[in-house]
């Protein structure tokens, strides 16, 4: 597995722990459609909330939270949407989130995480 994989993984491992330490009811995983991919399908507070994970392993140039493009966030709503229709489901409130991690890939341990909500309107 290429270590920019792997450090995805991880970070979606940890995303995972982070949710569910916030009382988040997680759905789904690595959902993929003709869309797209959703890295977590989370429940909270009635939403339904598809969750993109960015992580990283070292300091960037670019903070983490502006390396969601455009063209994804199409993809998102896009791969959502179908998500309803695919599982025969009524819309209910949605929100997309994005978790953004630094993290420790040796001791696959959070070092920064900053939480996103509703970053499409």
């Amino acid at each position: 597995m290429a270590l920019h994989n792997k450090i995805g993984r991880i970070g979606e491992e940890l995303a995972v722990k982070y949710l569910k330490n916030k009382n988040y009811y997680i759905i789904e995983q690595n959902y993929y459609n003709k869309f797209g991919e959703i890295d977590i399908i989370a429940e909270k507070d009635k939403y339904t909330v598809f969750i993109e994970v960015k992580t990283r392993s070292s300091e960037n140039f670019m903070p983490l939270e502006e390396t969601i493009y455009f063209s994804q966030i199409e993809h998102l709503r896009n791969t959502a949407l179908y998500y309803f229709s695919e599982n025969n489901l009524i819309y209910t409130s949605i929100r997309f989130d994005l978790i953004a991690l630094k993290i420790n890939i040796e001791k696959k341990k959070i070092e920064k995480i900053k939480h996103f909500k509703n970053i499409i309107d």
